[in-house]
């Protein structure tokens, strides 16, 4: 887990003193070691941070010394040990322990469909001599990222955009389509943008190459997702549960592998709780657990954080998340994560990483990816119950439809329930409560006028489609695009900040491609969410966890703190002659939305959050 700089240019020899400055701007990433190859032209830079053969001979940038190869890499290659294996049969010789190398080889062996062979999440780079060509990619799901321009003076990529920018300072200025789908539509990183003009993503699933003669970029996406199964016989509910079994506990397995200590994140919810119970039953000795708390009696899910590590004789490390310096605290966040952000989730979060790294933990386990793959927000109970209803046309049926319903109301709240199910029943509704009653009601008309006029004249990108029922569906969506690339973004950012590697058992791509070829009722039955995890946590003993009922999420008083002194720290952020949304916002539309908030309307905090993130980001980055 690293930081990765690289520039494709005319003559690096009057360039390396900026390199190097750029370079250090992502230290936090890798604080352990870093280097630097110069290749005429070719300027590859690495931070590191020690997971994997803490030797000096992980050092990167990592050379093979017949090709000339070249590689700069950040992330884990879960499976390298087995990959190694199977390359010293191919007659590869290693010289170090670590994963890098065996990333290196493999490319030398197999090119671009080495990508295929990996378990792992990863973005890295390869100068190829023999090609006259930089190779880079991303992982499937994009968990770590990757950003590059070419617009001026070459060629260029990073970690984190806040290095492109120490190189060419002309590109720190906002992309207003960016900015105008995360304020009206909450869309974070649905397509190549980032949030600065001039600086792209490489999607996740996609590899490029960079022809340093012709100067032509060519990407190519090397993986989608599955389409529903099509077996002529599909697995009965106790064989679903197995298969889901065995690919969870090797999924905790591989990325339980490390030279330094591993870690988790509790909240004592389905996700964190499964990870912990499959690390349990696969390895010996304590294992940090660190669960967030905040002041006085608001203890956030300590309570179920003693129940999960109860059996194991284990007690978390509950770090609280104080309101003392929170906004600067999320001036901090804003500027590692380059970007505005939608979930105040960023706050505890910040604080759990924190405390890890003082605490010696390098390393830590998290159930990120779960809801969006096994159906665990409202929105999807709410189509399966629709559709259950569409169905009803005999008395089982609608008794059936009815204890769904009773089941999901003691999940989400029978208000909660109600409101989602108004709002799956007529989609149209949101988009018109989100102009009327959202951050995009703050907009100035000018901003909406420009940004539309654009939007209108760009050719959708024709998607795949899938056999998928009508939950897969949605889940796909919010997987792929609309929900998960900004949490990936976020988690990156805040463990990154702390020089802390963060680990996503359900994100490995067999479990990921299993759950996205079983349809709705290995996800939502009887009205249960996450109907096959809650079954494998009955089966590792974890049955209080099993049959929680109450979905509470990442819970954080932020859009409570917002709300203190009449909305003061709001005012002075967002209304003041400062202010740097008012390029974007009209006072009038600000007021009216803060007002709202302060009168206890629902879903008004979480717009107010999104105006303060992207003011904190303004200020911070721009």
């Amino acid at each position: 887990m690293c930081g990765i700089l690289g520039w494709v240019t005319t003559d690096s020899s009057d360039k390396l003193e900026y390199f190097e400055q750029a370079l250090d701007v992502l230290t936090h990433r890798g604080p352990d070691d870093s280097g630097i190859f110069d290749g005429q032209g070719i300027l590859l830079g690495h931070r590191r941070l020690s997971i994997i053969d803490l030797s000096s001979a992980g050092h990167q940038p990592m050379r093979d010394d017949k090709s000339g190869a070249a590689i700069v890499f950040n992330g884990e290659i879960y499976n390298y040990l087995e990959l190694r294996e199977e390359l010293k049969l191919e007659g590869h010789v290693f010289l170090t322990e670590s994963d890098t190398e065996v990333l290196l080889r493999a490319y030398l062996e197999w090119g671009a469909s080495a990508l295929n062979k990996l378990n792992g999440m990863w973005a890295f780079a390869i100068w190829d001599p023999t090609k006259q060509s930089v190779f880079i990619a991303r992982d499937r799901f994009g968990i770590k990222p990757f950003y590059y321009t070419d617009e001026i003076n070459g060629f260029a990529f990073a970690s984190e955009p806040k290095a492109l920018l120490e190189l060419f300072p002309e590109l720190r200025k906002p992309d207003d389509i960016a900015v105008y789908k995360f304020l009206a539509e909450g869309l974070l990183y649905t397509d190549e943008r980032s949030f600065y003009d001039g600086i792209n993503t490489l999607p996740p699933g996609h590899f490029a190459e960079y022809q340093i003669e012709t100067k032509q970029f060519r990407l190519t996406k090397y993986w989608d997702y599955p389409d529903a199964s099509v077996e002529s016989e599909p697995l009965n509910r106790q064989e679903a549960v197995n298969e889901f079994s065995n690919l969870f506990n090797d999924a905790v397995a591989l990325r339980d592998r490390s030279d330094v200590p591993v870690g988790i994140t509790l909240s004592g919810g389905l996700d964190s709780t499964a990870v912990l119970a499959a690390l349990m039953q696969q390895s010996i000795g304590e294992r940090s657990c660190f669960t967030s708390v905040y002041g006085g009696k608001d203890k956030g899910e300590a309570g179920w954080a003693k129940v999960a590590t109860q059996p194991y004789g284990e007690r978390p490390i509950e770090v609280e998340a104080s309101k003392a310096g929170w906004i600067d605290t999320l001036q901090k966040i804003s500027w590692h994560m380059d970007a505005p952000g939608y979930s105040p989730a960023v706050y505890p979060l910040w604080h759990l990483m924190q405390e890890a790294r003082e605490k010696g933990v390098y390393v830590l386990l998290e159930g990120q990816g779960a809801d969006e793959a096994l159906g665990g927000y409202p929105q999807y109970a709410m189509l399966s119950l629709l559709g259950m209803v569409k169905k009803t046309l005999s008395w089982a049926g609608v008794k059936g439809a009815f204890q769904s319903w009773n089941r999901l109301c003691g999940t989400f709240t029978s208000r909660w329930v109600i409101l989602w199910f108004l709002r799956e029943l007529f989609p149209g509704l949101v988009k018109l409560n989100r102009r009327r009653a959202g951050a995009y009601m703050t907009l100035s008309r000018d901003f909406k006028t420009s940004v539309e006029k654009k939007l209108k004249q760009k050719v959708p990108r024709k998607k795949r489609e899938f056999s998928y029922d009508q939950v897969t569906q949605r889940l796909y969506q919010d997987h792929s695009s609309n929900i998960l690339p900004g949490l990936l973004h976020y988690a990156d950012a805040i463990s990154m900040a702390h020089s802390v590697e963060s680990r996503l058992p359900f994100m490995d791509y067999r479990l990921v491609e299993w759950m996205f070829r079983h349809g709705e009722s290995l996800k939502i039955y009887e009205g249960q969410t996450k109907w096959v995890l809650r079954k494998y946590l009955n089966q590792v003993g974890q049955n209080k966890i099993a049959e929680r009922q109450d979905k509470l999420g990442y819970p954080t008083p932020v859009e409570s703190w917002l709300a203190e002194n009449n909305g003061a720290m709001v005012r002075n952020l967002l209304l003041s002659p400062e202010s740097q949304i008012k390029r974007y916002c009209d006072k009038e539309g600000i007021e009216k939305l803060l007002n709202r908030h302060l009168s206890g309307r629902t879903g008004a905090g979480s717009h107010l959050y999104r105006l303060i993130s992207t003011e904190l980001w303004m200020r911070s980055c721009l």
